[in-house]
């Protein structure tokens, strides 16, 4: 609305119908705006559970209904939830038992490791040693015991040989060979046979342990120790990473324990949502109530039984018994722009006809809101006792400008030089001249001139 200026005329001499005797008198001008009752603070309810997400209701209180202190104002569906608590707990154990397994094999594991290592390392150095030995000592020695071997086969083929010989020829001698002599012939030639043989296989042994035993086991040597070398590093990466695995695997239930034994504290503490209890004396309202606005929002969608209520929305806001009220309007851009916090006025609130409610500018919007105007809070001056409730609608008068002793003219008698205004004034000796005087409030026909005149001059208002 737009402002309007409230003056007193002064009790001015007119001298003639153009002349008008200057005096001082109230000037002040107001702002009326539509406002309304909001309380100065409400406990809103609004469900900001950590894990549990079904809420259903079972019973709530209606819009309106005044409650006492921990009277409940709003109860959920509970067996759904029990059973989920359950499960989850059970879940839980479950978990502790996989993790204390998992970390007795990381234990396990830890050791194995070590030995592993160990073993591995000692596999690889007796390799080395025994082919380094073969290589530097062992294949000379079997290479020079297979020679060796033949040569005793045939030194003991010739030892058999002449002793049979030198046998042979003493009894030869005899002339007569006895019995005796029989028998040791016979063994001594089956002791060349048997020296032959034994030759024979000395031949082919060493012909074998020089082209195929000795090389063969140079190649298992050599093999061997590349295997052995092999199984090393390839168990100096793997097993250090495997026993690492085995680590990331403890930790990361170890971590996914930790979570969830607080995702089952979260989900006890969610118990205590299910049902909700005023903190206070007060009324219930369905929606959200705050110093500057009442919307019920969605809340009809689903405030009532076996509706499912969402989480982080205000459901119902509690208006504490007793409780301080304010008000908040809204104003255009041009009367927005005129009002200053402390600004003071007056309410009038339907009901209450014969009692002006004292007001008090207490903020205004530092943004417009989306239809363009901008808010405006107001505190109050309310007797105790006074039925107030939240949503009650107020005409408000603010007094935007007072002056007690204000010099104010009638429009017509200002005039514009060189577009400054001006008033002409009346002279001792019947002249006039052209005044050049500052202007300030104008309202109704009239403006307020802040300097350029004086109580008791006299002005020409000139004829339109």
């Amino acid at each position: 609305m737009k402002p309007f200026l409230i003056f007193t005329i002064p009790l001015a001499s007119l001298l003639t119908a153009a002349e008008l005797t200057i005096q001082t008198a109230p000037l002040e001008t107001t702002l009326n705006l539509g406002a309304t009752v909001y309380p100065e603070s409400a406990i809103p309810f609004q469900l900001e559970p950590k894990q549990w997400t079904k809420f259903v209701i079972a019973r709530v209180v209606e819009h309106g209904t005044r409650v006492k202190k921990d009277e409940v104002i709003i109860e959920f569906e509970r067996d759904e939830y029990q059973r989920h608590l359950e499960e989850s707990k059970e879940a839980a154990k479950g978990r502790q038992i996989a993790l204390a397994k998992l970390e007795r094999e990381r234990a396990d594991l830890e050791t194995t490791t070590k030995h592993s290592l160990e073993g591995l390392k000692l596999a690889h150095d007796r390799a080395k040693e025994a082919l380094d030995y073969f290589t530097t000592t062992g294949r000379a020695l079997q290479i020079e015991d297979a020679k060796q071997s033949l040569d005793r086969a045939e030194r003991s083929l010739s030892y058999q040989e002449e002793e049979l010989k030198q046998l042979l020829k003493m009894y030869e001698e005899d002339g007569i060979t006895e019995e005796t002599e029989e028998i040791i012939l016979k063994r001594q030639r089956a002791s060349v046979e048997s020296a032959r043989f034994a030759l024979t296989k000395a031949k082919e042994s060493t012909q074998w342990a020089l082209e195929k035993t000795i090389p063969r086991q140079a190649v298992d040597l050599r093999r061997a120790f590349e295997e052995a070398k092999l199984a090393h590093e390839t168990g100096q990466l793997n097993l250090p990473r495997a026993l690492q695995e085995k680590e990331l695997a403890v930790a990361k239930a170890q971590r996914d324990a930790a979570h969830a034994a607080q995702d089952l504290l979260e989900l006890e503490a969610d118990g205590a949502l299910l049902v909700l209890k005023a903190p206070a004396d007060g009324i219930i309202y369905h929606g959200e109530v705050n110093r500057r606005s009442w919307a019920l929002g969605g809340t009809s969608k689903f405030l009532f039984k076996s509706g499912t209520a969402p989480a982080n929305t205000v459901m119902m806001s509690l208006v504490p018994e007793p409780s301080a009220f304010v008000l908040h309007a809204s104003a255009e851009q041009s009367d927005f722009l005129g009002l200053t916090v402390g600004t003071k006025g007056t309410a009038k609130i339907a009901g209450f006809e014969n009692s002006d409610f004292q007001v008090e500018l207490t903020s205004l919007a530092s943004a417009p809101a989306a239809e363009g105007t901008y808010g405006i809070g107001m505190s109050m001056t309310v007797p105790e006792n006074t039925p107030l409730l939240v949503g009650m609608k107020a005409d408000v008068t603010l007094v935007t400008y007072r002056n007690e002793n204000a010099i104010s003219v009638p429009d017509a008698a200002i005039t514009r030089t060189d577009g400054e205004p001006a008033i002409k004034l009346k002279m001792a000796d019947g002249k006039h001249e052209l005044r050049p005087v500052k202007t300030g409030r104008s309202a109704k026909g009239r403006t307020e001139i802040l300097s350029g005149l004086e109580v008791d001059q006299v002005i020409l208002i000139p004829d339109n």
